[in-house]
């Protein structure tokens, strides 16, 4: 559960191109919200859902290699002792110098 207090007391500062942010304004504001305020609904949904809080999809995530990597990665996390995991870069040049084909 997350902590929270009465009082807001960070902030973020996003740069957009105008067009989209007056979009994004137009739209939050027919659901009576500002763009702060959504911005604030997005984060906290984000947290309490451990993610984003809806699918990722489009032309990028459907990309055949951006599949494939995808799905090795979830090989990778699911299989852990397959997999070598490195703590820093230097164990990893260190593992790629060695003559070591394991």
């Amino acid at each position: 559960m997350l902590k929270t207090s009465n009082t807001k007391t960070a902030s973020i500062n996003v740069r957009l191109y105008p067009e989209i942010k007056e979009q994004a304004e137009n739209v939050f504001a027919y659901h009576g919200l500002t763009l702060p305020e959504a911005i604030t609904v997005f984060i906290n949904h984000a947290c309490h859902v451990g993610g984003f809080p809806f699918e990722l999809t489009g032309a990028y995530w459907q990309d055949p290699a951006s599949l494939a990597a995808l799905e090795e990665c979830k090989q990778m996390e699911a299989n852990p002792v397959v997999y070598k995991r490195f703590k820093t870069e230097e164990e990893l040049f260190a593992d790629l110098d060695s003559d070591d084909d394991v």
